[in-house]
């Protein structure tokens, strides 16, 4: 089983890695994800932050014999663009963070896809920041966009999202996916079951993020 969406004490998250590790092994996880909010979020990772947690990811990692992906959260800024730390990362996960309209949540969202370089849209119609229109249309454009950059769609069990409604579109299309707890506590690590049994039903085509790699 896998967990590619941890916060972290280096962001908003309450865990230390050592901590987070030593629960996803207690777990049986066979990869993690440890995946803190980038530099537009007040808490999130500097270069210098990034460095650090690298240090003690690769530490503890080989201790407790786990995988563990170095990750960031970057949020959807008005331009589309994303904010980046001077770190190369594992996985790099997009996603709105703000309340907004549905036009302009619609606009971000593909504006970002088509300007931006990374590997995972997350928690898409989470209704944790306020509730948008589900246009179709538009979610449409957004899978065939997914599916042309070969990014990866997140299945998010702490948002419950994206919604089985927006699932149900993908059908059997080869989009990729990957699933993720989001949570910033330690007894949520390893609450992916959910995700996986979604992806099962809804994405039959897709592919799970770390196949074939």
């Amino acid at each position: 089983m896998y967990d590619l969406h941890i916060h972290s004490c280096y962001s908003d998250g309450s865990g230390r890695i050592e901590e987070i590790i030593r629960k996803a092994k207690e777990a049986k996880l066979k990869t993690i994800a440890i995946v803190d909010h980038s530099i537009e979020h007040k808490f999130g990772l500097t270069e210098a932050k990034a460095k650090k947690r690298q240090e003690e990811i690769e530490r503890f990692s080989s201790k407790y014999d786990i995988e563990v992906l170095s990750g960031v959260e970057c949020g959807i800024l008005a331009d589309g663009e994303i904010a980046l730390p001077d770190f190369k990362f594992d996985i790099v996960v997009v996603s709105v963070h703000i309340p907004l309209s549905t036009d302009e949540y619609y606009r971000r969202i593909l504006k970002c896809i088509k300007k931006n370089e990374f590997d995972v849209l997350g928690h898409l119609h989470s209704n944790l920041f306020g509730s948008v229109d589900e246009d179709i249309g538009k979610d449409m454009e957004i899978i065939d966009l997914l599916s042309e950059r070969d990014i990866a769609v997140e299945i998010n069990t702490s948002h419950d999202a994206p919604p089985t409604t927006f699932l149900q579109l993908c059908g059997d299309r080869k989009l990729r996916y990957s699933v993720g707890s989001d949570t910033h506590v330690l007894s949520g690590i390893g609450n992916v079951r959910r995700g996986f049994e979604l992806a099962k039903k809804f994405l039959p085509g897709g592919k799970f993020i770390l196949d074939g790699r």
